[in-house]
């Protein structure tokens, strides 16, 4: 006796219309100094100390495909598959050369004015300071936004190197900074928060 097909069920609301969770694009990203955690974020909050001004075209986030390698036995038929996380391509470009942006990319040397500039155009004083190119680290963590502001991507504890460039033909004056994510003390290397029911 044949037996009757089952019927191919849907867990409750896994269909798309419920998945519709998306980072449909970048709006805003903030610097924190510190490594973010849960603790962090359900107790204390966190107070971002500096907004990125981040070109739109500039921002690629790609936490690394992994790489997977098959184990086959001589019939052909894969035996077992293993993983490992592959590298990250994660960075942005940072339209400002403002004071505190220049203070986290580069080593401050010195503080200064110049005034009387020989210069046609450059009348008045200038205040400024003086950096090395030196590469400088910067640690700390990542918030960002998207455009429609229902998607929050935390990056909980990133290594951060950003290297200036003063003019590429269509662009201001930027700093291309490059990530590199890491695991914060809770073993998470990145939050995602959306607006609504969890």
């Amino acid at each position: 006796m044949a037996e009757t097909p089952k019927a191919i069920t849907l867990a409750p609301a896994k269909d798309a219309a419920n998945l519709q969770v998306l980072f449909a694009k970048m709006k805003n990203v903030y610097y924190n100094s510190d490594q973010i955690t849960k603790q962090t974020l359900e107790s204390a909050g966190v107070e971002c100390e500096l907004e990125f001004p981040v070109l739109s075209d500039g921002v690629t986030l790609n936490t690394g495909e992994p790489d997977v390698s098959e184990i086959k036995l001589t019939t052909g038929a894969i035996w077992v598959s293993r993983a490992e996380k592959g590298d990250s391509d994660i960075s942005f470009q940072v339209a400002s050369i403002a004071g505190s942006i220049n203070d986290l990319f580069l080593t401050k040397k010195d503080a200064f004015s110049v005034t009387g500039i020989s210069v046609t155009g450059l009348d008045g004083t200038f205040n400024g300071d003086s950096y090395s190119l030196d590469v400088n680290k910067v640690t700390g963590s990542l918030i960002m936004t998207d455009d429609n502001r229902q998607t929050v991507l935390i990056l909980t504890n990133v290594e951060m190197y950003g290297g200036l460039v003063a003019g590429d033909g269509d662009n201001p004056a930027y700093f291309n900074v490059s990530v590199t994510p890491k695991d914060n003390t809770d073993g998470a290397g990145i939050i995602i928060l959306h607006k609504g029911d969890h």
